[in-house]
């Protein structure tokens, strides 16, 4: 691997649309946007392979690979993790005044969304969320469907002009804001990532689509391999069967929801990826010893 370029040696930079602009990165086809009223800046961007250090800028920067296909190295400071197949659709987060290099060997097509520190930071300490929420996502992308749609949405609204335009995109962008720490908070309770990047693969979309309905096939071609390799495989690494894995991080998110809002329970069942509340109530049983009811009631810890 030949050495990595600094995407802008010795330059300091306002903002990320500052630095996109006028760094290694010009070379690439790109166009920006101005979003709403927080002074969110969005661009999308085609790159060929590239192997750079991006400098820090004073924004959170939602990165949404729309296409995947091939490995990535990413280190902000932590030493470099590698994601030997991106899929199509992931997104990562860079935080603010982080210097971060990246080697991707792909052709990639990118839409992100750089959101000022100082608007996000107040937003999570309004709303009692840490600083670090959006951690789980700074190292591997993720696959968070609902998220990206709204990032979609941010960005196909952005060219709208007038004040009720910048209304409706400061709601899209604060409900994706939400959506993406919603996602991160899983991280607390998921288990440590196996060694075996297949099957941790498979785990990040689990952790990611934990509410929709998940089949054997789907999970194995994320896996990268048949069926009845992935369940064995997926056994011998993590200690448990598919299906128990799946059933126990749903419960752990469902007690999670119990304890910490007041959504009705069969509403947290149809969350949380059960066919119906009777469904859960024993799976949930089955898990803690108590039913979701006398869980909410403080029955559980």
């Amino acid at each position: 691997m030949t050495s990595p370029q600094h995407a802008a040696p010795g330059q300091t930079f306002d903002s990320f649309a500052d630095f996109y602009r006028n760094s290694a990165y010009a070379a690439f086809p790109q166009e920006h946007r101005t979003t709403g009223s927080f002074g969110a800046t969005m661009f999308r961007a085609q790159h060929e392979p590239l192997d750079l250090i991006d400098p820090p800028v004073p924004e959170y920067v939602f990165l949404w690979d729309l296409k995947g296909g091939g490995c990535l190295d990413i280190d902000m400071g932590d030493g470099i993790k590698t994601t030997e197949q991106v899929p199509s659709n992931t997104l990562h987060v860079v935080p603010p005044m982080t210097s971060v290099y990246f080697s991707v060997d792909y052709s990639h097509e990118l839409t992100g969304a750089a959101l000022p520190s100082v608007f996000v930071d107040a937003l999570l300490e309004e709303h009692k969320l840490g600083p670090n929420v959006f951690s789980s996502f700074y190292s591997r992308p993720k696959s968070v469907p609902r998220p990206l749609a709204l990032m979609d949405a941010m960005w196909r609204h952005s060219n709208t002009l007038g004040p009720t335009a910048n209304l409706y995109l400061d709601g899209v962008t604060m409900q994706f804001l939400a959506l993406v720490a919603d996602h991160a908070s899983m991280s607390p309770l998921a288990p440590e990532r196996p060694e075996d990047d297949r099957i941790a693969h498979a785990i990040d979309y689990i952790e990611a689509h934990y509410g929709e309905a998940l089949t054997i096939a789907e999970l194995a071609a994320i896996a990268c391999l048949s069926p009845g390799h992935f369940s064995r495989t997926f056994k011998a690494t993590t200690g448990e069967p598919v299906w128990t894995y799946v059933q126990r991080r749903r419960c752990e998110r469902a007690k999670e929801m119990l304890l910490t809002t007041q959504l009705p329970i069969a509403e947290i069942a149809y969350r949380c990826g059960f066919a119906s509340q009777s469904h859960f109530t024993t799976t949930f049983s089955h898990q803690f010893g108590v039913t979701p009811g006398l869980a909410r009631n403080g029955s559980i810890q």
